[in-house]
């Protein structure tokens, strides 16, 4: 078997990687080229080029470029689907705002190639957010008629299908799906989370609702099995509307800030024990704070001051502050959207440009023009462009 890591020796002959995959992927749908002759055309163009420089280019590819080269040929096939590439390419996967409703559209660019009689397609949409251009992908036309996204977690997005028709499992970009059933229904304040374990590379989705009553029951569903369980919820007090902030995935558990604001801890789920336990902060949130996912560690975003950001990080139950942003501005209207550990990302509550973008390294704070509503954080959510897939182990 090849070994598709930077350390392979086979070598390549390409010119351009992508010009010479998209030309074979044109002949392949009116020829009756064999799997072995595409290999073959394929490395007999061009120059010479050794995997291991052929693994780095093609992690600088989006994600939709690549679901189109892997059907090239077998050795791009291998290459693409292999763990390690997509572990890495994830470590530098896009990052966009994906709206958390569908919508129709007519004659609008996909990656991927849609039949000319198609009228009335569905459509996910993203918000690049360096650029503030937005742009569509199509769904499936298998997956019916989706009301809304309820979760995106390492470029996988839950979604409810409309008219009680399910849950689907989704990567919008490789558009690799799978139905399942819906939780506990006919619940007003309820909400619906993404857990995923570092160490095991698996998923879980976690179904929050509250009843009559002031307790608040939990769910879990297992993508293996497809089925739901019940576990014990978190204790009467713990929350307050469920519905007030997303919740986030990191360190093998799933947290939530219990309120709008003064909040003296965070809520979490494990995701191996299935019990929920409370964790202190720092200091007392504001309205403004979030938890975001910081490489792969929890992180508490909180306006100390008015010109002043904390970014807080919980390592072995205690949180250390890594970063302080300094503005010589009213900084207290900006919410964090998400980070990376380069750069965050912050949504303005008023005035405009909507987004800015703060690098940690530089300590500069860049301007972003957003060509949106100013609703973005009502609207749209995170997500990673990225190949992973909820059936593999991944990034472990």
């Amino acid at each position: 078997m090849r070994d598709w890591s930077p350390r392979g020796k086979k070598r390549l002959k390409l010119a351009s990687v992508e010009t010479i995959a998209l030309e074979q992927l044109i002949q392949s749908t009116t020829s009756r080229e064999t799997e072995e002759e595409m290999d073959d055309n394929l490395e007999t163009k061009g120059n010479w080029l050794p995997d291991d420089l052929l693994f780095e280019v093609f992690l600088l590819l989006p994600a939709e470029t690549l679901c189109k080269l892997r059907c090239v040929c077998k050795s791009l096939l291998n290459m693409i689907n292999s763990l390690g590439f997509i572990e890495d390419h994830f470590r530098q996967s896009e990052r966009v705002l994906i709206a958390e409703n569908s919508f129709h559209k007519e004659n609008i660019r996909s990656p991927f190639p849609l039949p000319s009689d198609k009228k009335n397609e569905l459509y996910f949409h993203f918000w690049d957010i360096h650029s503030g251009k937005g742009h569509k992908v199509c769904m499936p036309d298998t997956l019916g008629n989706i009301k809304c996204i309820l979760a995106a977690c390492n470029g996988l997005v839950l979604a409810k299908i409309a008219k009680n028709g399910g849950l689907v499992v989704m990567n919008p970009s490789t558009r690799n799906h799978v139905r399942m059933p819906l939780g506990t229904i006919g619940f007003v304040q309820e909400c619906y989370a993404f857990m995923f374990s570092h160490f095991t590379g698996s998923y879980k989705v976690v179904h929050l609702f509250r009843g009559n009553s002031r307790n608040i029951r939990c769910e879990i569903l297992n993508l293996t099995t497809r089925s739901w369980h019940a576990v014990d919820g978190p204790k009467s007090g713990e929350f307050g509307l469920i519905t007030t902030h997303r919740s986030v995935s990191a360190i093998g558990a799933l947290y939530w800030l219990p309120q709008i604001d003064g909040c003296n801890h965070v809520v979490s789920l494990g995701f191996h024990d299935e019990k929920f336990l409370t964790v202190p902060l720092p200091i007392s949130s504001t309205k403004n704070d979030r938890l975001l996912e910081i490489g792969g560690s929890l992180s508490f975003i909180t306006h100390a001051t008015l010109n002043l950001i904390q970014v807080w990080i919980l390592k072995n139950g205690n949180w250390l502050k890594r970063y302080s942003i300094n503005r010589l501005y009213d900084i207290t209207g900006f919410i964090p959207l998400c980070a990376s550990t380069k750069e965050i990302f912050f949504q303005r509550e008023e005035g405009y440009p909507l987004l800015h973008i703060y690098n940690f390294e530089a300590e500069e704070m860049q301007e972003i023009n957003f060509k949106g509503t100013n609703r973005v954080g009502d609207l749209y959510m995170p997500h990673v462009k990225s190949l992973v897939s909820w059936d593999n182990p991944q990034l472990q």
